[in-house]
């Protein structure tokens, strides 16, 4: 036992000093805030639209909604990973990428007394674009062309500590996770120009910025989820749940170095104070209706008012941000000795209005829809020895979706297909053996 908790911790440590390696997102749509913020759903619920709030979560770890902790029955471990295609479109260009990375490792704890320890780590929010802009200025009756080029990378990781528990004859859920922030992201920005008929002689006014952010602070998310009977003879159940977050400021170090790049010369390096960041407080809402073991439909509503953040130095006019997530799962047969049967079979999809509103009136919105896949570890069927072995599950999740619009006048309209494949491993821990 003890060998298993030290080469988890250590598993922990390895994937956390290589997050700092990872490109997660090429979206020019990540230059904004604190760049593209991640959604904490499992690879099941990533499948189911990205529901989680009321869904039901026996097998796996849920984290949109941290009461969901509270209906977990085995000892779980749950690491995901992912990859997506994306298509960018421009006005005047196509480009094609692809990016990869880790996602997330949770484990979680129950004891005897309905109590749910969990733990785990996982990227919170992602920064990768590199812009292009091309135009034409006249100087003394001449004519140059300008060239602008801006770039970002890094983000910030989280590592989250959560508890919950059930009360009220196991109706009512009650959850509390703490998160600590923190990462870096780098900016820049370089200008050139030259003469607009020539390409070959030494452009001038060469001037490159860089703006260098380290960020970090603590955040909390707490939850609650209320769980009843519909039909008691045939065992369908109904649950509403609700979440809201709360950050209670980022630390912020920032240094800004400015170069000459004909020279290689820098020409000034600034240190700002320290200052604090506010990300605006969040909270959601969901329904959802379930028969344990064959099928689960569930619905969620979140929102985030960025009207009052404070941008850093690139200018952004910041809206309400909210998201609507439908999604199902069905099973055949969970007992089955059939494999087929036991499979899980998942649907769903989603509508995120984007905090983003620089370009009209519209927002930069994103929608999709997902399908997925649990399959069941074992091929046997469920063990009367090992239950929690039994019910271990590799999910596989697809999304397929569009972010901005061309025709709203937006810079850039994202075509992207989206993988991902997690594993969650059951067992049962710390069992007193009793012979008789």
């Amino acid at each position: 036992m003890i060998r298993t908790i030290f080469s988890l911790g250590l598993l922990q440590l390895l994937l956390l000093t290589s997050l700092h390696a990872q490109q997660l997102t090429l979206s020019p749509y990540s230059r904004y805030a604190i760049g593209e913020i991640f959604q904490n759903a499992s690879a099941r619920h990533t499948g189911m639209g990205g529901v989680g709030i009321a869904a039901d979560n026996y097998f796996s770890i849920n984290r949109t909604n941290p009461a969901a902790m509270g209906d977990i029955i085995f000892t779980t471990m749950d690491v995901s990973a992912f990859g997506q295609y994306s298509r960018f479109n421009s006005a005047s260009s196509t480009e094609d990428q692809v990016t990869a990375g880790f996602q997330n490792l949770s484990f979680a704890f129950p004891s005897n007394n309905g109590m749910v320890f969990s733990f785990g780590f996982s990227p919170y929010s992602a920064v990768g674009y590199e812009i292009r802009d091309f135009q034409q200025i006249n100087i003394a009756d001449s004519t140059y062309v300008q060239n602008s080029q801006y770039a970002g990378e890094g983000g910030t990781n989280q590592v989250f500590l959560g508890f919950a528990g059930r009360i009220l004859d196991n109706r009512l859920r009650l959850g509390i996770t703490g998160q600590y922030i923190f990462g870096g992201i780098r900016q820049e920005w370089l200008a050139t120009i030259r003469q607009s008929d020539s390409v070959t002689t030494t452009p001038f006014q060469v001037v490159a910025a860089a703006e260098d952010r380290y960020l970090r602070g603590t955040n909390i998310q707490a939850g609650f989820i209320y769980q009843d009977t519909l039909n008691r003879d045939k065992n369908i159940l109904w649950r509403v749940g609700g979440t809201f977050d709360y950050n209670f400021g980022l630390k912020e170090d920032q240094i800004t170095t400015f170069t000459n790049t004909v020279i290689e010369d820098t020409i000034i390096t600034r240190t700002f104070p320290e200052r604090d960041i506010q990300l605006p407080f969040k909270y959601g809402v969901g329904v959802a209706l379930h028969k344990p073991g064959y099928w689960s439909f569930a619905a969620d509503f979140t929102m985030q008012d960025w009207n009052t953040f404070e941008q850093y130095t690139n200018d952004g006019n910041f809206g309400r941000e909210t998201r609507i997530s439908v999604g199902g799962e069905v099973i055949p047969k969970f007992d089955s000795f059939r494999y087929i049967e036991r499979i899980s079979y998942r649907f769903g999809g989603y509508y995120k209005q984007s905090y983003i509103t620089n370009f009209g009136d519209t927002p930069v919105n994103d929608y999709g829809f997902t399908f997925g896949f649990g399959l069941p570890s074992s091929r046997k069927g469920n063990s009367r020895l090992n239950q929690g072995r039994a019910t271990s599950r590799v999910n596989l999740s697809f999304a397929l979706g569009r972010r901005g619009n061309l025709a709203l006048n937006q810079p850039v309209e994202e075509l992207y297909a989206r993988f991902t494949l997690g594993v969650a491993l059951n067992d049962r821990w710390f069992i007193r053996r009793v012979v008789d």
